[in-house]
């Protein structure tokens, strides 16, 4: 915990410092004026600043309102004399909002140090939320996050886009032949590596099936930008631990909030449905491993040439009516770009 004295009387900071010391802080830096205000707080942002004000120093308020516009989220408590001093402080505090605790002196030394273990237990609080929502944010996926930020959760949202499906092949049996926390490693390893191409290639991660990834790709080029990543990744050295298939597909994809919305309080989780995503899913099953196999018409809208293309043709596919057109690409040293495609 940093915290910061503010007071251009050293002999009342040398005090507020050691009574700030004598309750177990020892990172405890004092300033006594604006000239190095700025660059001390912005180098090493102080969880608490406490500012004596005195009454013959009025400028030592732009000061303190500096610190609040450096460090927004700094606890700031102030002291001031009773009389104009306190008068002033409070009058200044209410039109600027820039301090959290107000108080005035004489004051007992428990007050003090209540008012400051109380700033302390809320900055600490804070610090817990901070890591809690860092932690959430780790398990939503980017759409999910974008959803929030457009308070669109409630909503179902309708788009063209491409998506592409990995799935490790006999992930069942090499567990059994693997310790598990090595087997634990590799998969965490192999899907970060797959999770960092669909980011390279501009698509989203939606979620990790276990042993696998689905992403969408959006916008323009996203048949292209989703080719591209699959033979990338069709070709990646992580497939000589954990080898995987691919399947990609394109077409109308449903996103949002799918589960138990009867109640208040139920969970949720954001995904993807539509034809287009059991299609990926289906074609990636299909794909032997360290093969991508695509629907001719992701592959025609994507404009990509690839040199050991090969036609699959029309083949079944449970769920679907119609056969569906394919073609199967495997890993190559290069990759022939004739257009960026849609």
């Amino acid at each position: 915990m940093h915290m910061l004295v503010m007071d251009p009387d050293p002999a009342t900071a040398a005090l507020l410092m050691a009574d700030v010391q004598a309750q177990g802080f020892s990172q405890v830096t004092h300033i006594a004026d604006a000239s190095g205000l700025a660059q001390a707080v912005a180098g090493n942002t102080p969880d608490i600043v406490i500012f004596n004000y005195h009454f013959d120093r009025p400028d030592s308020l732009e000061s303190c309102g500096l610190i609040r516009l450096i460090a927004p989220h700094t606890a700031i408590l102030a002291i001031a004399s009773a009389g104009p001093a306190i008068k002033r402080l409070r009058s200044w505090s209410r039109d600027s909002g820039a301090l959290d605790v107000i108080l005035e002196k004489p004051y007992l030394t428990q007050r003090f140090r209540a008012a400051l273990g109380d700033l302390v237990q809320g900055k600490q609080a804070s610090r817990a939320m901070e890591v809690k929502a860092a932690l959430l944010e780790n398990l939503l996926p980017e759409e999910a996050l974008t959803a929030i930020d457009r308070n669109a959760t409630d909503e179902v949202e309708i788009f063209e886009g491409t998506v592409l499906f990995t799935d490790i092949r006999r992930s069942s049996e090499m567990i059994t032949h693997m310790p598990p926390r090595e087997f634990f490693s590799q998969l965490n390893q192999t899907l970060s590596i797959q999770a960092k191409l669909v980011r390279d290639y501009e698509g989203s991660v939606i979620k990790f099936t276990g042993d696998g990834v689905l992403a969408v790709f959006r916008g323009m080029g996203k048949s292209y930008l989703a080719l591209r990543c699959a033979v990338e990744l069709a070709g990646n050295s992580c497939q000589q631990i954990f080898p995987y298939g691919i399947g990609v597909a394109g077409g109308l994809i449903m996103a949002g909030l799918v589960g138990d919305s009867g109640r208040a309080g139920q969970k949720q989780q954001y995904d993807v449905i539509g034809a287009s995503v059991h299609l990926a899913a289906r074609l990636c099953n299909m794909a032997n491993a360290r093969e991508v196999i695509a629907t001719q018409q992701a592959y025609a809208a994507a404009r990509f040439s690839h040199p050991v293309t090969r036609a699959i043709g029309r083949v079944s596919i449970r769920g679907f009516d119609a056969g569906v057109d394919c073609v199967a690409l495997n890993p190559s040293p290069e990759t022939t770009v004739t257009a960026t495609g849609t």
